[in-house]
């Protein structure tokens, strides 16, 4: 008799065990942020430069969040290499928990792409 098994417990099947899905089966889905399809693209909204109070639809990454900057290329009449309008991410709405709710991008009059990764050894400036 194996350890652990009463006698008799081998014969009987448990009540309801063949309605019970298999322990790492396709169950039903969980509930949460992490259960939704991230699809398509959010409205969000730009503040600052010459899109000032227009949404536009961005594209969403893997992460459900929209990229961290984004170009505008506007063409010139000359001839001259297109201007570019940078913008980046803010949070949006905060809400009474302090927690933001969507974003925002905000105009960088500057328009200096990110040089990269801050690897923490090194000096920031």
């Amino acid at each position: 008799m194996a350890a652990g098994l009463s006698r008799g417990a081998a014969a009987r099947p448990v009540r309801g065990a063949a309605a019970r899905p298999v322990r790492g089966a396709a169950a039903r889905p969980v509930r949460g942020a992490a259960a939704r399809p991230v699809r398509g693209a959010a409205a969000t909204p730009f503040v600052g430069g010459p899109l000032d109070g227009r949404v536009l639809p961005v594209l969403l990454g893997a992460t459900g969040q929209p990229p961290k900057t984004y170009e505008i290329p506007v063409p010139n009449d000359d001839g001259r290499p297109p201007t570019l309008y940078l913008y980046r991410r803010a949070p949006g709405r905060v809400g009474r928990l302090g927690l933001p709710s969507g974003w925002k991008y905000e105009y960088d009059p500057e328009g200096k792409p990110p040089g990269g990764p801050k690897w923490p050894w090194q000096k920031r400036s």
